[in-house]
């Protein structure tokens, strides 16, 4: 039996995956500006109602399978397709389907499996490997597109990262489950829960009994102008917050 078991997310934790969203999205935005021209509202706001209008496409249904669009690859080039559906009503122009084929396909440069290798974060090696040196569980658990999340999978596996991991699970949506499993599963004195997103990450494994180190980051889309609250209503006694990673390796003995 481990002393401990550590559950880490993947995207924003182990992977700066928000990162690969950025230059899409500024692509993306620049050719709505272009195609809407003097009708075109201001960058920031296209910014924002574009983040919201992604974020609500979570629980819609997709056309194409009949069910929640949630985390799959095809959430993301669509919601850029919506936004110009809004925009060029709104401005009073045609539809362009040519134009919405574009705007689709520069959604999926997000997922280019040859970006993801440059996105690992640096501190994850030394971190794992002392994890792993101690004796210690490390299992990853990530919630997304089983496709996409599994060229993520292959990737750390080329890099050599994938065997200081029990596991490498993959859910739709909610964790809570997966955390109660791992629980059952995998004996130790002591559970905890790394990630980026509290809601996600955190606050469902500290029902489990788990303790949560919480990183957050500014760039992260479901967290944005949220940090302070969020940070009021975080369970102090059942978890902490750190900037980087590696001050779970820094902080271990405390732990």
């Amino acid at each position: 039996m481990a002393d401990k078991v550590w559950v880490f997310d993947l995207d924003g934790t182990l992977m700066d995956t928000i990162d690969l969203y950025r230059k899409p999205s500024e692509k993306a935005y620049a050719l709505l500006m272009e195609i809407l021209g003097e009708k075109s509202p201001a960058l920031s706001e296209i910014k924002l109602r574009h983040s919201n209008l992604d974020k609500s496409l979570v629980y819609k249904i997709n056309p194409s399978t009949k069910k929640p669009y949630l985390y799959t690859k095809q959430r993301f080039p669509t919601s850029f397709v919506e936004i110009y559906k809004v925009l060029s009503k709104e401005a009073g122009l045609d539809f362009d389907f040519t134009v919405a084929r574009k705007l689709y396909k520069i959604g999926l440069e997000t997922f280019k499996r040859e970006r993801y290798k440059r996105k690992i974060k640096p501190e994850v090696l030394p971190l794992i490997k002392f994890l792993r040196g101690q004796g210690d569980t490390l299992i990853i658990l990530t919630k997304g597109d089983k496709i996409v999340q599994g060229d993520k999978r292959k990737v750390l596996k080329e890099m050599g990262l994938l065997r200081y991991f029990k596991e490498f699970i993959i859910v739709e949506d909610n964790k809570e489950k997966a955390f109660k499993d791992i629980f059952k599963r995998y004996k130790a004195l002591y559970y905890y829960s790394i990630g980026d997103t509290y809601h996600w990450d955190i606050l469902p494994a500290v029902k489990t009994g788990y303790f949560g180190v919480y990183i957050p980051s500014l760039a992260n889309w479901m967290e944005i102008g949220r940090l302070k609250r969020i940070e009021r209503q975080r369970n102090k006694t059942r978890s902490n917050r750190y900037d980087s990673l590696i001050e779970i390796k820094e902080k271990y003995r405390y732990l």
